[in-house]
């Protein structure tokens, strides 16, 4: 008997403590994730001398809430002497310069197009979805053990004349 109530006791502890603590309650925490991981890898990739200059151009292609984390977080920041611009993208393999692109999931089937028309850009091309480095993606975010990783395939980021910190390569899950 006591058992069983020690049983209850505790359950009803851990149910009101997790009603009192509702810590990251209606946010959505992948998407802030991936912010901070877009903001980061901008800063530790160097682009061409040409593309030094103006705004600091972030696009976004789906992705769920990322585009309004990206606003709310960094809009006011800088990267380098570049203010930082966001934008959101429509379905589309028409892009407009851009240093940093991410192509959600859900049009991870356009993906090699852009990748394709973006071939001679320094675009840095970040997706979600497995198997995204093969057509075309620099990074790409995987989950694995529930917690938000990124693989880097070096060669894309070379072939579009990106220069990778080697903080991001120590950090990749994966390098190719």
């Amino acid at each position: 008997m006591r058992f069983v109530f020690f049983l209850l006791f505790s359950l009803t502890a851990t149910l009101v403590r997790a009603q009192q603590v509702p810590a990251f309650e209606g946010k959505d925490t992948g998407a802030m994730i991936k912010a901070s991981h877009l903001y980061h890898f901008s800063k530790n990739v160097d682009w061409p001398a040409e593309h030094k200059s103006g705004n600091f151009i972030i696009s976004v292609m789906g992705g769920g809430n990322l585009h309004t984390e990206l606003v709310k977080r960094y809009n006011d920041k800088q990267i380098g002497s570049q203010q930082i611009e966001i934008r959101k993208l429509s379905k589309t393999v028409n892009i407009s310069n851009c240093h940093v692109l991410f192509v959600g999931k859900e049009h991870t089937d356009i993906l090699p197009e852009i990748s394709e028309a973006m071939k001679d850009r320094p675009i840095l091309i970040i997706a979600e979805h497995q198997g995204a480095l093969d057509m075309g993606a620099a990074l790409n975010f995987v989950v694995v053990d529930s917690r938000y990783k990124f693989e880097l395939d070096q060669d894309n980021a070379t072939r579009r004349n990106l220069f990778v910190a080697s903080t991001i390569k120590s950090l990749a899950l994966r390098v190719q």
